[in-house]
């Protein structure tokens, strides 16, 4: 018996430790969110238009560089720039959706991408690397607080996190000891 609780102790933590690997292992992670967008309704104006303006940001935060990055949208935006100079080539896919490709997004790196549109709002289908698809997430402007108030936040929950720490490798002693594991 202590011989299989001590196979599946070892199969588990293996599992665990392979997992943790896999999630910290060098490589690309791409994410990107769009802030907002407006439509300016200019009615008043000669020639009644109506202008939307929209925002990209996309932003590698793993640790290898993000090769090969495309922004594709169903047609050509009716304008776009970068807020921050990047090279870029635009083509066109056979089903002739539009497609910008941005060489590399270094680690920690991101670009914004803005657009104006006048004929057509943008529709964006996907943002993807060589190392695999974006990830879409969800994002709100948010309060900033004070130095100190975040640095007694981070204390806390590291004090916390300690006593789940304790908490969990006692449990774990006295498991071992209830079912013979450890003398």
């Amino acid at each position: 018996m202590k011989q299989l609780a001590g196979y599946i102790v070892t199969g588990i933590i293996s599992l665990v430790v392979g997992l943790l690997l896999q999630r910290f292992s060098n490589r690309p992670r791409l994410l990107y969110w769009v802030p907002g967008s407006f439509l300016f309704d200019l009615r008043q104006f000669p020639q009644p238009a109506q202008l939307r303006t929209d925002s990209l940001t996309i932003q590698n935060v793993g640790r290898q560089p993000a090769t090969n990055v495309e922004i594709i949208h169903r047609s050509k935006p009716d304008h776009f720039q970068f807020s921050t100079p990047v090279a870029y080539i635009e083509d066109v896919t056979p089903a002739g959706e539009h497609v910008i490709r941005i060489p590399a997004i270094g680690p920690k790196e991101h670009i914004n991408i803005q657009l104006l549109s006048y004929t057509a709002s943008p529709v964006l289908l996907s943002v993807r690397s060589a190392e695999g698809k974006a990830l879409l997430i969800q994002v709100h402007l948010q309060r900033r607080f004070p130095r100190s108030y975040m640095l007694l936040l981070q204390a806390l929950l590291l004090i916390g996190a300690g006593f789940v720490v304790y908490w969990l490798a006692s449990a774990v002693l006295f498991i071992s000891k209830a079912i013979g594991l450890l003398p």
